[in-house]
């Protein structure tokens, strides 16, 4: 039987599930969350679906044997690619993704939507998809964003190219004349400012839907359904693994962060599974 005080599992290609973990631990502070990077394969943007969605299933069954009641997908990309088929995997486990939270947050504003996402996921027409499953006649926009992924991971958001780049992804979205866009990929939020700036020199000021409150809000409604939400005050706790180098996932989490992280484990898909502390 599930434990109310059982972790709830995030994975993504690497940063830009903090966005999710930030969205956690302001909503649900008493819960503990594990934590996987996939750094050794970050980005996914750039992969086949089939290898996207292998890796998605092996990070899932990483939290489910670490005994998580809920699985967050903090990846546009795995979400497009293996959510299906790891609810299908494991049918008694909660698994969420980002893109229906995407989509719910953004149909409740006006006129055309914008999506900024992985080159994969703008292929994939999920967000159009999602989002005209609620509303059939909304017009939406995807943006493949293939630069951004690699300067967050590199802790370059803030930086002449991140402005280069933010320009040239914007720049098709307003001419489309969007006024929401959806920040597509978990690493996107960090690049918030940026793209805010890219703005400065536009008449056009379209409103950003992070899909991580949404996604963290629906999670909640689900454990609270399921009584499994951990007990107000209880002691949390934070576990991280990486399939990269830990030490460069914990420096440049904690930059984005702006805390270090306790100590970063290291985790080999192919090996035994992680033990929690």
């Amino acid at each position: 039987m599930t434990s109310q005080t059982a972790p709830i599992g995030i994975f993504d290609s690497g940063l830009g599930g903090l966005t999710v973990l930030r969205q956690l631990q302001r909503l649900l502070p008493a819960e503990s969350v594990v934590y996987l990077a996939d750094t050794a394969n970050v980005p996914y943007g750039d992969k086949p679906l089939a290898v996207v969605r292998d890796l998605a299933l092996r990070l899932t069954d990483e939290l489910a044997r670490a005994g998580a009641k809920l699985v967050l997908m903090a990846s546009g990309t795995s979400t497009v690619a293996g959510l299906s088929a790891a609810r299908a995997e494991y049918p008694a486990l909660p698994i969420l993704g980002t893109i229906d939270a995407g989509a719910r947050a953004a149909v409740g504003r006006p006129g055309p939507i914008g999506v900024l996402a992985t080159d994969a996921t703008a292929r994939s027409r999920a967000f159009t998809e999602a989002v005209q499953a609620l509303d059939p006649v909304r017009a939406v926009f995807e943006q493949g964003c293939p630069r951004f992924v690699p300067l967050v991971e590199s802790g370059h958001a803030d930086t002449a190219d991140a402005a280069d780049a933010a320009h040239e992804y914007l720049a098709p979205l307003l001419r489309a004349g969007v006024q929401t866009i959806i920040l597509g990929c978990t690493h996107f939020p960090f690049l918030l400012p940026t793209l805010r700036d890219a703005l400065a020199d536009t008449s056009l000021r379209p409103a950003f839907v992070d899909p991580a409150e949404e996604a963290v809000r629906e999670a909640a409604e689900l454990l609270s359904a399921a009584r499994l939400l951990a007990p107000h005050g209880a002691a949390s706790t934070l576990t991280f693994a990486a399939t990269g180098d830990p030490a460069s996932f914990a420096h440049h989490a904690a930059l984005l962060l702006g805390h270090p992280l306790p100590p970063v484990a290291h985790l080999r898909l192919d090996s035994s599974p992680l033990r929690l502390p």
